[in-house]
């Protein structure tokens, strides 16, 4: 059932971009949706982790669809869990394939060249895993440059950020929590982490509570390629 599931997705994934004549250029730039619209998405970043599978169960139970930007190397460390994340009908993305520190790498003469393999290496571990390269990015500590647009359009990609996130953040899990909830709002990317290190169980009360408020305020949680209206896989990308 899972891999009918994939195939599925990935079909209509191909044909969503096949057939979207308005769609941004590759190498574009968002941080929100929107704010006419009463959706918001969540998006984890650096997993799968240890509260993966949990938090597929809890978008599972509300109804809600997410993204997650998955670095190759985590990729090529837990396949089934991405196909897992696939099969539940979530967007998988790209984190770049090692989660280095592009704020030192930008300083180099060689920087185009190391990001462009570290995309490319990220997409060679998701086609291994599920079939398929995600044409949608997020660069590690959101970094972004003019020059990384110039790496991604090359690549066929979109960048991806965020509205908000501190999730990484010394502060309380209620206080946390406050400041989540205050974000969300129409067209609002919020950002949490569902693997990289330190225990996120805490993530998986907030993400709780904010599924909540949205069933209240009438905000509807969608996947990145929906809110933004962009490919979510690269034609010719499917094996």
């Amino acid at each position: 059932m899972r891999k009918i599931f994939i195939s599925i997705f990935i079909a209509c994934a191909l044909a969503a971009g096949n057939g979207a004549a308005a769609e941004p250029a590759a190498g574009k730039f968002y941080t929100a949706g929107d704010p006419e619209k009463a959706e918001f998405a969540l998006t984890f970043d650096d997993g799968p982790g240890q509260i993966t599978a949990a938090l597929l169960k809890l978008l599972e139970g509300r109804g809600a669809k997410a993204t997650f930007f998955m670095p190759g190397s985590s990729v090529r460390a837990k396949p089934e869990m991405v196909k897992n994340i696939l099969a539940a009908g979530h967007l998988v993305a790209s984190h770049t394939d090692l989660h280095k520190n592009w704020f030192k790498i930008g300083a180099s003469p060689g920087r185009e060249a190391v990001l462009a393999g570290e995309i490319k290496s990220a997409e060679d571990a998701f086609y291994r895993a599920i079939g398929v390269r995600p044409a949608i990015l997020r660069m590690p500590n959101g970094y972004d440059r003019p020059w990384v647009r110039r790496v991604a359009a090359q690549a066929g990609c979109n960048l991806v950020n965020w509205t908000f996130g501190e999730d990484w953040l010394k502060m309380s899990e209620e206080k946390m929590t406050v400041a989540y909830l205050k974000a969300l709002k129409p067209g609002a990317i919020l950002l949490l982490h569902d693997g990289g290190g330190r225990n996120k169980e805490k993530n998986l009360r907030i993400v709780e509570a904010l599924l909540a408020e949205a069933s209240k305020k009438g905000l509807r949680p969608v996947r990145l390629d929906e809110m933004l209206g962009i490919r979510a896989v690269k034609e010719g990308a499917v094996r």
